[in-house]
């Protein structure tokens, strides 16, 4: 999808769920809006998410060579 032919990115969250979303935007001073878009791009951005993405890729690329010694009982 690209982002900017959305309408609106939307995530269903409980009445719990919003109640948290709307006490930590509180708390860091921002806008409920401005708090989920912060919190949108620092994932976008986690190196180490993206360290694991590059983990998975050369694990999968290379399955055929990875050999282990469990046990097979």
């Amino acid at each position: 999808m690209d982002v900017d032919q959305a309408q609106a990115l939307t995530a269903p969250l409980t009445a719990a769920e919003r109640d948290q979303v709307q006490l930590a935007a509180a708390a860091a001073s921002k806008t409920v809006d401005e708090y989920l878009r912060d919190g949108i791009t620092a994932a976008v951005y986690d190196p180490f998410a993206a360290a694991l993405e590059r983990a998975a890729d050369t694990i999968a690329g290379r399955a055929e060579e990875i050999q282990h010694d469990y046990a097979t009982d």
